[in-house]
């Protein structure tokens, strides 16, 4: 449901899908919506005890390469008809990382 918000679908084409009306697909689905766009601003939660962090994002968007890996021994496991070990990272282009020192002006 997330993704087809995030790529602009109303919420009566998603109902329609879901065979409920318009009202009860925001009311059952606008909480998650906003936790999903919460999380690239406050991107961990304390748990209860408050001394642990809570990832509130995906695991591939804290750790690509690892996710990246993980789905393509996936994909080479299943056997999906692509004889590459990296049958689906293969075509991503993973951004560089930051350096900080290029960020700061003297």
């Amino acid at each position: 449901m997330i993704y087809e918000r995030e790529r602009g679908s109303s919420w009566a084409e998603i109902s329609q899908y879901l065979g409920i009306g318009p009202a009860e697909a925001e009311e059952r689905f606008a909480a998650n919506l906003d936790g999903w766009n919460t999380a690239f601003d406050v991107p961990y939660r304390l748990d209860d005890t408050g001394r642990k962090r809570i990832p509130q994002l995906p695991t591939a968007a804290y750790d690509p390469a690892w996710a990246c890996d993980h789905l393509d021994r996936w994909a080479y496991l299943q056997r999906l008809g692509i004889d590459q070990h990296q049958a689906v990272s293969s075509g991503l282009i993973m951004a560089a990382p930051e350096d900080e020192s290029s960020s700061v002006t003297p």
